[in-house]
């Protein structure tokens, strides 16, 4: 029987989905740069109707929200990469502790790490043995809920992390 792994599945959808609004956003600020340019052509660079439709292109295009976008699909990218590299190590390490210490690494900084170190093992343990028992026992409804239940506990780790790198940048 094949299991069907719903959480990568949907990380995945987002990634995609994330992927073709910043195609159509692009697509769309290359439009508008490309109409303005044909409205300009013939107009001195120097000039005031040239510099208030340069403003009125420029408006426009950061209407289409780039670089939101941008980090949309960047934490998309993180959060699939995130996922599949778990997913992959439950699947493929056998030694627990191996399997712990790898997530552990790839998903939290060292300072994070020491700050909150019974809190990450914990949810990394309860994440681990979810997936195991959903890989290898039951891919039933219930353990499905229970691997998201104890993904979404490590997701918040990592956004409260996230939250201090910034705190920290400011």
């Amino acid at each position: 029987m094949i299991r069907r792994h719903h959480l990568i599945e949907e990380a995945k959808a987002e990634l995609d989905l994330a992927y073709e609004e910043v195609k159509r956003a692009e697509k769309s600020v290359m439009d508008l740069e490309f109409q303005y340019n044909e409205r300009m052509k013939d107009i001195p660079s120097g000039s005031p109707i040239f510099f208030e439709l340069n403003q009125e292109k420029e408006a426009k295009q950061e209407q289409h929200m780039l670089d939101m976008l941008y980090d949309v699909q960047n934490q998309s990218a993180q959060r699939f990469a995130m996922v599949s590299a778990s997913f992959a190590i439950v699947s493929s390490v056998n030694d627990e502790q191996m399997s712990v210490d790898l997530i552990r690494r790839i998903m939290f900084r060292e300072d994070f790490l020491r700050r909150h170190k019974v809190e990450i093992e914990k949810a990394i343990r309860e994440f681990h043995r979810g997936l195991r028992d959903y890989m290898r026992k039951e891919s039933n409804e219930s353990a499905d809920k229970r691997v998201r239940l104890n993904w979404g506990k490590l997701e918040e780790l990592t956004a409260r992390q996230s939250g201090e790198v910034e705190a920290i940048a400011s």
